[in-house]
C-alpha cells in the first residue's frame, strides 16, 4: 500500500504533513555547485564577498553576487536572504518580493520572511496584501524569544495598516 500523498494547500497541511511536504522537497536535491568544483569554503568566500558589498552600500554588486550564489545552490537561506535584501534596498520590491516568497516556502514558520514581504507589499502601495503577511509574521514570532523584536515590529505595523484601512473605509469618498 503506498502512502498517502501530503495535501498541497498549506492552509490543510498539519504539522507533520508540512514536515513531510520539505522533506519530500528537500530529498535527494542537487544543486548546480554539486557539479563544480566550488567547495563549501569556497561559497563561504563568495559570500563574503557579496556580504562586504551590501554593507558597504553597494547594492548592484552585491545583487549580482548573491544571484550567482542562490543559483549555484538553491538551498541555502542566508544566499535568498542576502538576494532579497539587496533587491529590496535596490528598491526592487516584486523581485525581494519572490525571494522572501522562496524563503518562506524553505521555512513556513519563519515569520522573517513574511514580515519582510510585508514591508515590499507596504513599498508596493499594496498594504491589504501585506496585513496578510503582517499577521503571519506575528503569529509565527509570539512566544519566540528569539523573535521577539520582529514580533514587536510585526504588531506595530500591523496594527498601523489596520488602523489605515479602517480611516479609509469610514472616509466618504469624494464624488
Amino acid at each position: 500500500m503506498s502512502k498517502p500523498t501530503p495535501s498541497l494547500l498549506p492552509t490543510d497541511a498539519s504539522t507533520a504533513e508540512a514536515e513531510e511536504m520539505k522533506d519530500l522537497f528537500f530529498k535527494n536535491a542537487r544543486t548546480f555547485q554539486d557539479f563544480t568544483a566550488l567547495t563549501p569554503e569556497s561559497m563561504e568566500v563568495i559570500y563574503l564577498v557579496a556580504y562586504n558589498h551590501y554593507n558597504a552600500g553597494k547594492y548592484e554588486d552585491a545583487e549580482k553576487v548573491f544571484r550567482l550564489l542562490t543559483t549555484l545552490n538553491h538551498f541555502e537561506r542566508k544566499y535568498w536572504k542576502g538576494l532579497a535584501a539587496a533587491r529590496e534596498s535596490l528598491k526592487q520590491f516584486e523581485p525581494a518580493l519572490q525571494c522572501y516568497g522562496y524563503l518562506g516556502m524553505m521555512d513556513p514558520y519563519d515569520p522573517y520572511p513574511a514580515f519582510k514581504a510585508a514591508q515590499c507589499l507596504l513599498a508596493l502601495g499594496r498594504p491589504k496584501d501585506a496585513e496578510s503577511g503582517l499577521v503571519a509574521a506575528v503569529f509565527n514570532s509570539a512566544s519566540r524569544e528569539e523573535h521577539a523584536e520582529l514580533h514587536a515590529q510585526a504588531q506595530g505595523l500591523l496594527e498601523l495598516v489596520q488602523a489605515a484601512a479602517r480611516t479609509d473605509a469610514a472616509t466618504p469618498s469624494a464624488q
